[in-house]
């Protein structure tokens, strides 16, 4: 590890998660004030899977939030899925000024099926 990638690693988060309340498959996304520093929610993760476990999604969810903070060093994920994850952005931007991106599991069948449903607030420094 370089100098810069330690810098870079070490910067202060700017995105953080919370479980929901009312949906033990729900994560939200907060934003911190960059003035305030209060976090704000711009965002959702709803795992659509049934099958996955709760502690899974969170590590999943933990690497969205450390590619929207900048971090480069990832949660390694693919013994516990034994799948590729795909995605496909289904809208640039609903009525709530929100980006919906769906994920999907590809597994050892072939065919691919719904795994989560990420919505987001367009932000210039994230898209």
């Amino acid at each position: 590890m370089q100098t810069q990638d330690f810098n870079t690693e070490s910067t202060p988060a700017r995105y953080l998660y919370q479980p929901t309340p009312v949906n033990e498959r729900a994560f939200v996304i907060m934003k911190l004030d960059e003035f305030t520093y209060a976090p704000k929610p711009v965002g959702d993760y709803t795992v659509l899977d049934k099958s996955e476990e709760v502690e899974l999604a969170e590590k999943k969810v933990m690497n969205l939030i450390a590619l929207l903070n900048g971090r480069e060093r990832l949660i390694p994920l693919g013994q516990e899925t034994n799948a590729r994850v795909l995605y496909k952005i289904t809208k640039e931007q609903d009525e709530e000024n929100k980006m919906n991106v769906l994920f999907y599991q590809l597994g050892q069948q072939g065919v691919s099926k719904e795994n989560a449903l990420l919505r987001l607030e367009r932000d210039q420094d994230v898209f």
